[in-house]
């Protein structure tokens, strides 16, 4: 899944169930280990994505609590 979305250039990866999200998210450091890679690829779940179109904000989506930074999602939402 990550390959798949750095090889089609995505910044983010959107996930409907949060503890997939985070799971793919925490290990990354061991794929990378385990495959020679360098993934830093941010995961944000699906309500996270949507609400920033709706225009809420970094504090009350957690964007600003998650492991690897959706630093393009955090500048799109409101301050």
């Amino acid at each position: 899944m990550i390959e798949a979305a750095y090889g089609h250039c995505a910044e983010v990866i959107v996930n409907p169930c949060p503890l997939c999200r985070f799971n793919v998210e925490i290990h990354q450091d061991e794929i990378n280990a385990k495959f020679d890679s360098n993934f830093s690829m941010p995961m944000v779940y699906y309500g996270q994505f949507i609400s920033v179109a709706c225009g809420c904000n970094v504090v009350d989506l957690l964007l600003d609590g998650q492991i690897i930074k959706a630093k393009k999602l955090e500048e799109s939402a409101v301050k």
